[in-house]
């Protein structure tokens, strides 16, 4: 069974108006914020096809937990009973016959049970605006590339992510070379001179994000970031109305590596300028930093997913949801590339006439 949140008034199924920060009623316009329909989700038995009545069948409970376990789920949409198949990951989804938003709540528990979720802060309207900014800003990005007709599908995904809290106690020795030249007449003396360094101290970080679903490409998830964690809430399903959402299928200790190898170069970032004085360069000969967990959340984040066609080629594209950071290759105009260099042409012909003009003026003057 899917699960929905319904309007208070109407009965109706709410969807999450990004743009609003409302639970929005499509039927009676009504809207509600989240903390007003607290506690609000409510399964509903599937309709009888033949006696026309809501039941609650017996062993219901039991076919979903079973059905979970396949890797094709069915569901029941509360809205009109249709039987609808989704993968095993997806927590939030539409019903493919009424197109109600449902929740499958059963793959949001015990361990699946987020601690946050970020809503999301971009619509769709003003999602699909923020993009087309972005391709203009592109210079090699094709006129008519930006056009609404080659949007074949653009889907709002809250993503599981892993957010860790990291603290590292930094302790590096080393070697460092600094060379200096004088000159006495013609005569040039190169003097290099060797250090012992030490580079020690803590660095802390907090809610480093790293997306839990194995069929999403984690660079692309790296490139939309940061997310503002300042606007996340803790976990309320009220919010996915309206969204697809994914559970994750690589558990915290799974991305662990990932998050250590990130570290390290957070920590490189930080200590490189300490190096800039030392000229030949610095060789680290010791490292006993100490690399420690301090927490460990599981949150759901907003991701709008953009499926483009264009020339016979299909593009992809992200953007994150709460701060409009989008990632992406756009493709490259010919025709751009093409006046670009005829205009450098032209130019290059009309500075080399100058100049034969003025030494042939010279020689002749």
């Amino acid at each position: 069974m899917a699960d929905s949140i319904k309007c208070p008034n109407c009965c109706a199924n709410l969807i999450f108006d990004a743009d609003k920060q409302v639970m929005f009623c499509e039927y009676c316009l009504s809207t509600f914020t989240a903390e007003q329909l607290e506690n609000t989700i409510v399964p509903e038995a599937p309709l009888d096809s033949t006696a026309g009545d809501r039941i609650h069948a017996e062993g219901a409970e039991e076919h979903i937990k079973k059905s979970l376990m396949d890797e094709g789920v069915q569901f029941i949409c509360n809205a009109c009973g249709a039987t609808v198949v989704t993968d095993k990951n997806t927590s939030a989804t539409f019903c493919a016959f009424c197109g109600s938003p449902a929740i499958i709540s059963q793959r949001m528990t015990d361990e699946f049970s987020p601690d946050f979720i970020l809503p999301f802060k971009y619509g769709k309207e003003a999602a699909v605006k923020k993009f087309f900014e972005w391709c203009k800003g592109g210079r090699w990005t094709p006129i008519d590339f930006v056009s609404e007709k080659n949007i074949e599908k653009l889907t709002g995904l809250y993503v599981p992510f892993w957010l860790f809290d990291v603290k590292a106690d930094v302790d590096m020795q080393g070697t460092a070379k600094n060379e200096e030249s004088h000159s006495t007449g013609s005569t040039t003396t190169v003097t290099t001179t060797e250090f012992k360094i030490r580079r020690y101290g803590s660095l802390t970080w907090k809610h480093l994000p790293f997306d839990g679903a194995s069929r999403i490409d984690d660079k692309m998830m790296e490139s939309i970031e940061p997310f503002d964690f300042k606007k996340m809430v803790d976990f309320d399903p009220a919010y996915m109305q309206g969204f697809f959402a994914e559970r994750y299928d690589y558990t915290g200790d799974q991305v662990k590596p990932r998050m250590w190898e990130r570290v390290k170069s957070y920590i490189r970032q930080e200590v490189s300028p300490t190096y800039s004085k030392f000229n030949r360069g610095v060789k680290i000969e010791k490292d006993d930093t100490k690399l420690q967990e301090l927490n460990l959340h599981y949150a759901m984040l907003p991701v709008w997913f953009l499926h483009y066609s264009y020339g016979g080629k299909d593009y992809d594209f992200c953007m994150n949801g709460q701060t409009g950071e989008v990632a992406g290759i756009p493709p490259v105009s010919r025709l751009k590339r093409i006046i670009l260099f005829f205009a450098v042409l032209a130019v290059v012909a009309a500075i080399v006439r100058l100049i034969a003009g003025l030494i042939l003026g010279g020689l002749v003057g």
